[in-house]
């Protein structure tokens, strides 16, 4: 197992989808299914779920060894989820982040990019798709009170930008596996890939 945290954000406001895209239905099953059932499959140790919404909170109880944090001021953006995560975690090597808007993300590239970090556990591993930074991202337990110090919608960007010299890049071949849905347009598309 993998002593990794991996705190899964599910309270976004979906404003650029004007409804609630983690519950609409995306290939027969609501779209924060697939991640929570990836990383129910995967090998890590800490399975943080936290969310605005019961449905995805009732869900992941209902899973095994996950922990679920209900978030009640969702409109303060994505640094309020990483904060009710990281408090909520136990000691561990890193904090994987990882949004609940991506239907196509799988176990095994999750234990990739958990086995790519382990390489060296004081590195940043982002994974990237053609030079583009994605999600799943994982910081080491050292910065944890640098992502407490997050506000607003930025999320760990600025933690990146600012540590040039610890970030290690995974690249990832298949682009599907961590395309997010956002808009109506996303979700057209890539419901009938």
């Amino acid at each position: 197992m993998f002593n990794i945290a991996c705190i899964i954000m599910a309270s976004g406001l979906s404003k650029r989808m004007e409804q609630n895209k983690l519950l609409l239905d995306f290939k027969g099953k609501e779209m924060f299914k697939y991640v929570l059932d990836a990383v129910n499959l995967s090998d890590i140790s800490q399975r943080i779920v936290v969310s605005s919404y019961d449905e995805i909170l009732d869900y992941a109880e209902g899973l095994k060894n996950f922990k679920t944090v209900k978030n009640s001021k969702n409109t303060l953006g994505q640094s309020k989820s990483i904060l009710l995560g990281i408090n909520n975690s136990d000691i561990c090597d890193g904090f994987m982040f990882l949004p609940c808007d991506m239907p196509f993300i799988t176990h095994s590239l999750i234990n990739d990019i958990c086995s790519f970090f382990y390489q060296d556990s004081k590195c940043i591993a982002v994974p990237r798709v053609n030079t583009k930074n994605s999600m799943p991202t994982i910081f080491p337990y050292y910065l944890k009170a640098d992502l407490l110090n997050i506000s607003g919608d930025v999320g760990g960007r600025e933690i990146i930008r600012s540590n040039p010299k610890i970030l290690r890049y995974i690249d990832i071949k298949n682009p599907l596996l961590l395309q997010d849905i956002d808009t109506k347009e996303d979700y057209i598309k890539f419901k009938n890939v």
